[in-house]
């Protein structure tokens, strides 16, 4: 029911928010300056999954947590093993490590996280040569980004995870580094609760 030229600015503002590298502040486009092309632009967001992220400095596009659920189960856009586990250093020394230290606002993107030396990948279980490989892999998918002399910090692609999803990767965190502490026996505590009333409606 929209007007042509409505249609085309609804149509430039998805395109924009699928090819951004980083959030889009919303008066560039008008389709995200107005609330009610904004809210066109998120039913053609969810047509094919994905929703409207929203970020203190602009706006990006993203996967729908169910159906990033989906794609994994049926092992699309699952990183190899090697490639977590590289990934998983960069994010406890770059995200979750200043996070705890107070260097990291919690409300701070994880892009802007501390850069982690190539030093940090020395003595892993993962030959020196299979680390190179692996940092260009996620360097090249854009989940990590270089800092010239200083390290890596992670990439633009971390812009498009939902709170939902950024929040479980912070516990996965939390879990993987301090397993005993509190804070991950609250995390455990919560998630069993979760599944135990999950596990009762599906039964009602």
């Amino acid at each position: 029911m929209l007007s042509e030229r409505r249609q085309d600015q609804v149509n430039a503002a998805v395109a924009a928010l699928d090819n951004a590298r980083t959030p889009i502040p919303p008066n560039l486009f008008p389709a995200l300056a107005e609330p009610a092309l904004r809210r066109v632009v998120k039913d053609v967001l969810a047509a094919s999954g994905r929703v409207l992220i929203t970020h203190p400095n602009g706006l990006i596009s993203g996967y729908d947590d169910t159906v990033a659920a989906r794609l994994a189960e049926e092992g699309l856009g699952i990183l190899p093993a090697t490639d977590r586990a590289v990934l998983a250093i960069i994010l406890i020394f770059s995200v979750a490590i200043p996070r705890a230290e107070g260097e990291l606002p919690p409300e701070a993107p994880w892009t802007n996280g501390r850069p982690v030396p190539d030093e940090k990948f020395d003595g892993i279980a993962i030959r020196a040569g299979q680390v190179r490989d692996t940092l260009q892999r996620l360097t090249d998918a854009d989940l990590v980004r270089v800092i010239p002399g200083k390290g890596r910090v992670l990439g633009a692609q971390f812009h498009r995870l939902t709170p939902q999803a950024t929040s479980f990767l912070f516990e996965q965190l939390v879990l993987l580094a301090d397993p005993y502490g509190s804070l991950a026996d609250s995390i455990k505590r919560r998630r069993t609760q979760q599944y135990r009333t999950t596990s009762q409606e599906a039964s009602l």
